[in-house]
């Protein structure tokens, strides 16, 4: 009987001790399986973290780029405005028969302009204040012309005023004969058709003894908006056909900087 009742045990106790195995083992399972899922978790973290790194390294490259594009842009526009503004030569100038000089077909004031257009070069444009009603060649008739006008405070019209932008120029070097001790009317006619307002002003003309007459000063006051420089070149009409008027004309313009 005892023997019985051993082996009895001894069976007993073998199968409790499997039975607790078998507990054993899914916690076991779950442990693996936890550390395998977090590991993975932190894996997932780390690519995930590093593709935001690379992410937001293309995003602020994709940026610099959109930024240097837009400073290139920008400074293309400030340069290609910078070099659209060109200095205008305008003048008003009579040929025909003339005081001191016989008949020509320059008139005394073209010739300085001519000066002035040869140093400047492509740097500026040239526009011509030509009458829509032109003056009597000969002298003395012009002179009765120009009294007149005088007398009248008249504005005689020139051809092409409309096609004349003025806002494309910083710089405006203008040129006249004295006519009785003062610009020709049709100066005026152009003095009070465009808006001078910012521009830089620069004076030259060609007289028969009189100088400047006055008109540089008179110009700046009727030009109060823009900048008048009366440091201007007065030649007398005679004398501008010389080479030595050449001469003049330069030294005047890089003594202003031009």
């Amino acid at each position: 009987m005892k023997k019985i009742f051993c082996l009895i045990c001894s069976l007993l106790f073998i199968v409790c001790l499997v039975g607790c195995d078998k507990e054993v083992a899914p916690a076991n399972d779950e442990t693996v399986i936890s550390r395998e899922e977090n590991i993975s978790k932190e894996d997932n973290i780390g690519i995930v973290s590093e593709e935001n790194t690379e992410v937001s390294d293309k995003s602020e490259k994709v940026e610099n780029v959109k930024n240097n594009n837009t400073a290139l842009s920008e400074g293309t526009l400030n340069n290609e405005s910078e070099q659209g503004k060109k200095i205008l030569l305008a003048f008003f100038s009579r040929a025909d028969e003339k005081y001191s000089v016989g008949t020509v077909d320059v008139g005394n004031t073209e010739i300085m302009a001519g000066f002035i257009k040869d140093y400047l070069g492509d740097k500026a444009d040239t526009f011509k204040i030509d009458p829509e009603t032109p003056y009597p060649a000969d002298y003395k008739k012009c002179t009765e012309v120009a009294t007149k006008e005088k007398d009248e405070d008249s504005r005689p019209e020139f051809k092409n005023a409309s096609s004349l932008d003025l806002s494309q120029y910083d710089t405006i070097i203008l040129g006249y004969p004295i006519w009785w001790g003062d610009v020709p009317m049709i100066i005026n006619t152009f003095l009070e058709k465009y808006d001078f307002s910012g521009k830089t002003v620069y004076l030259f003309n060609t007289h028969e003894g009189s100088g400047n007459s006055g008109t540089y000063s008179s110009i700046k006051s009727k030009l109060f908006s823009a900048d008048v420089n009366t440091n201007g070149l007065a030649i007398r009409g005679a004398d501008v056909r010389k080479e030595s008027s050449r001469s003049t004309v330069e030294n005047w313009l890089k003594g202003l900087g031009l």
